[in-house]
């Protein structure tokens, strides 16, 4: 037995005989193992019989072993990661069940994102016709639903299918809730109250990554999928009869101030009184336009990067403890830099908050691109682009709330959401793509900080409703002639 490094990955030759198994599918990890691996990371996830020398052979391609990569990403569209999303996680699971290519399975994923980006746009019309409750019941049925199909699956088709169910249950009660939630119950605080309940996603991300190699180390991985349906319906199920979209339903203002607090200033008015432009129009502003291009552009310039980074640290000759660490070290970043964004959001606004934090990851990208090599600069580069990662949540969903105004953040946050599913499914791909050219990752990493300056450039660009300012000033008025009339 020989060990061979080829364009398409790590390979084994032996004799077929030597062969236990064949599990049909492509190269998970196309060029980015390169190096000679350590069985106790690797496996074989394909077996294809060819001809050397003449005599057969068999073609042995490897992959990270789930239950103990940190960062095992490959050069496909998406993550191969035990830390990532749910339903990306149990990626290899499926690959080897069905005896697909992973590029087939990771399609799932894609069609994940859309799914959820596209039925964001009727989350608030949703909730405006059978309440959040209504939503959330909804989401806990499709949500979980979905992933008890994936356990069940035995065709292709099916993953996409259960892919399709999850990400409308994933909008029903995902990203359009969580960021309205807070941006309705809060005015004073809504930037880091929005930054906590985003940075929870960490530690959930956490619980979610020992479940699942679990199930699979018990060589049953169809379990990680029941227990994640389960875990997913109970907190649906419960969210639904504990949280209220808006304070007002119970009869508080946001902040729980009183109707001469609110009385005292406008902004504050707009929120008690739930002032708002409509979704038709929030369209014809260039604020709400400034707003979701800056959202869509950021997709490609920062998930592109950040997904294919495992790939270059190892191409740059590290091993995948590093690789592994550096992923971990963006991750952690990116909790501390939600939770600065709420803080600086609340100071400044969202629109300054979101250009410092974007431009330190164009400075981060830069740096990456040219101390590759360095081990210590790489990290403290990572930590630049890492607080900026994922602030966009935070940053954006404020930014619709305060500039057009809470009354209908529903129904138009669902519309500045969409670019960014879309853009990143386009920004990984692209990255990878561009890597295998003459350009390389660094030339891939620099057109990804054009698109994140563009990102800031644009977010710069926006201003605050006129119509909205006006309607905040009128509420103002209205709250102190009924304090004054008590």
């Amino acid at each position: 037995m020989k060990k061979r490094v080829n364009g398409e990955g790590i390979a084994l030759l032996h004799d077929l005989d030597d062969c236990t198994g064949c599990f049909g599918c492509e190269a998970a990890c196309r060029e980015t193992w390169r190096y000679p691996y350590d069985e106790d990371w690797m496996r074989v996830i394909r077996r294809t019989p060819f001809v050397v020398d003449g005599k057969l052979r068999t073609y042995h391609v490897v992959a990270p072993v789930l239950d103990k990569c940190a960062a095992c990403y490959a050069k496909d569209p998406d993550p191969l990661c035990v830390t990532g999303c749910p339903g990306q996680a149990l990626r290899i699971g499926m690959t080897e069940a069905l005896g697909a290519q992973p590029a087939e399975v990771a399609l799932g994923f894609s069609i994940y994102a859309l799914a959820a980006g596209f039925a964001s746009l009727v989350v608030g019309d949703v909730i405006n016709k059978i309440k959040l409750r209504g939503s959330m019941l909804c989401s806990a049925v499709l949500f979980s639903g979905g992933f008890l199909i994936l356990g069940l699956m035995t065709e292709i088709w099916q993953v996409y299918v259960a892919y399709v169910v999850m990400g409308v249950g994933s909008a029903l009660g995902g990203m359009v809730i969580l960021s309205g939630i807070p941006n309705n119950w809060f005015n004073k605080r809504r930037g880091i109250v929005t930054a906590i309940i985003w940075s929870a996603m960490f530690p959930g991300s956490l619980v979610v990554g020992q479940i699942i190699p679990a199930a699979t180390a018990s060589g049953n991985w169809q379990m990680a999928p029941f227990a994640l349906a389960g875990i997913a319906f109970v907190v649906l199920i419960v969210g639904a009869f504990l949280l209220k979209w808006q304070p007002q339903e119970v009869g508080l203002l946001p902040d729980g101030m009183t109707e001469e607090e609110a009385a005292a200033q406008a902004e504050a008015a707009g929120a008690a009184k739930l002032v708002g432009l409509t979704r038709g129009e929030a369209l014809k502003t260039t604020t709400f336009w400034f707003i979701a291009i800056a959202f869509a552009l950021i997709g490609i310039g920062e998930q592109g990067p950040f997904q294919n980074f495992p790939a270059y640290i190892v191409g740059n000759g590290f091993d995948l403890a590093v690789a592994g660490a550096f992923m971990s070290a963006i991750s952690l970043s990116g909790v501390v830099g939600k939770l600065a964004s709420g803080v600086i959001i609340d100071a400044v606004g969202p629109r300054i908050a979101y250009c410092i934090l974007n431009s330190l990851a164009v400075v981060g990208l830069v740096l990456i691109i040219f101390v590759g090599d360095n081990i210590v600069l790489l990290f403290a580069s990572s930590i630049l682009f890492g607080v900026a990662l994922s602030s966009s949540a935070v940053c954006f969903s404020t930014a619709t709330a305060m500039y057009l105004g809470p009354k209908h953040f529903g129904a138009i946050y669902g519309f500045v959401f969409l670019g960014k599913p879309i853009c990143d499914a386009i920004g990984v791909p692209l990255v990878a793509a561009i890597s295998g050219t003459a350009l390389g990752f660094s030339g891939a990493f620099g057109i990804c900080a054009v698109f994140v300056a563009g990102s800031t450039i644009s977010m710069f660009m926006v201003r605050k409703n006129k119509k909205l300012v006006q309607m905040e000033e009128e509420a103002a008025k209205e709250l102190q002639a009924e304090v004054a009339a008590q």
